[in-house]
């Protein structure tokens, strides 16, 4: 059916049109929708129902009409209500777990820290014990090698320090070591000086045919005992210098390459007085 006032279209049971709010005819007074689509504005269309009491009469004549929607509404929302409380206890839950969760890590980093120390502290302990290890095996290694070596080199005589300085430009025998063994004359005995500044032993170098030593003024006497089988060396000043002032020791080796080194002892040079 065709509302004379606004041309919508309207249920056939309707008496009052819910576009406008004007009174719809019924019955064969209506027009057919031909009729109303040919001619939608009639010529003299009845008063138009204000809204506010278009509502009123809607209200009172209809009142089951509008309880629906207010039923549906309150359906609608339910799940919705239900829906956000679920998603409140989920993050709730997932905030509980998130700090347990933090909580578990810090626990598991300090465990992991203690761990750490603790092999920190093991991989030390082990450490300090190996060097512990190293040192008594070089003890023993050494001890060892000076038994061998005593047993192929023996010291009859050892070096002894001197009384006294020595005087510049002197000529007297100054060191003498005398040791039995595998041992040869001319190349048994190396003397040599500590140099303090590389920290190291060098060896005194003789040459020509009196194995002297001009730097330092010193001389180099090497003997043989048969009847004792001793082998004796002497180190001499010979015109000493200054700069033969330090500490001096005799390496001994024999013929196998066991080797022996004598004590030490240091050598003071007096400056010589000037003349005139």
């Amino acid at each position: 059916m065709i509302c004379l006032n606004c041309g919508k279209h309207v249920d056939d049971d309707v008496r009052v049109c819910p576009f406008c709010g004007a009174q719809v005819e019924t019955g064969e007074n209506a027009p057919s929708e031909t009729e109303a689509e040919t001619d939608p504005m009639p010529i003299n269309p009845p008063r138009r129902e204000p809204k506010e009491e278009y509502f009123e009469r809607v209200e009172r004549e209809q009142p089951a009409e509008r309880e629906a929607p207010v039923r549906t509404k309150s359906v609608l929302g339910l799940p919705a209500l239900l829906l956000a409380l679920a998603s409140l206890v989920l993050s709730l839950l997932c905030l509980v777990s998130l700090f347990s969760l933090r909580g578990s890590i810090a626990e598991l980093k300090e465990a992991q820290t203690k761990s750490l120390s603790a092999i920190d502290s093991s991989v030390k302990a082990t450490n300090d014990r190996l060097d512990q290890l190293d040192a008594t095996l070089a003890k023993v290694q050494t001890e060892a090698y000076e038994k061998v070596a005593s047993q192929s080199i023996s010291l009859v005589k050892d070096l002894t320090p001197l009384v006294g300085p020595v005087d510049e430009g002197k000529y007297n025998r100054m060191f003498i070591v005398t040791a039995k063994g595998n041992l040869n004359r001319d190349t048994s005995f190396d003397w040599q000086r500590y140099n303090a500044a590389t920290g190291g032993w060098v060896s005194i170098v003789f040459t020509g045919d009196a194995t002297t030593n001009e730097q330092f003024g010193l001389r180099l006497e090497n003997q043989y005992d048969a009847a004792l089988s001793e082998y004796t060396t002497i180190l001499w000043a010979n015109g000493i210098t200054p700069e033969a002032a330090g500490t001096y020791r005799c390496v001994i080796t024999d013929a196998t390459g066991i080797t022996k080194t004598s004590a030490e002892a240091t050598v003071e040079i007096t400056a010589a007085e000037a003349e005139g």
